[in-house]
């Protein structure tokens, strides 16, 4: 791993109040999203 790239992280978790979560994970809930909450509940299970 790049050393400016783990600065850059620590700075932005300093700066921005970031949770190291919100950084590291990285999930997209894109594929998730329908109108009807349903639909988007058994979107998540398949």
């Amino acid at each position: 791993m790049d050393t400016k790239r783990i600065f850059e992280t620590v700075d932005m978790i300093n700066h921005e109040n970031l949770d190291l979560r919100t950084i590291t994970m990285g999930i997209s809930l894109l594929d998730c999203i329908d109108q009807d909450s349903d639909v988007a509940c058994q979107k998540n299970l398949r």
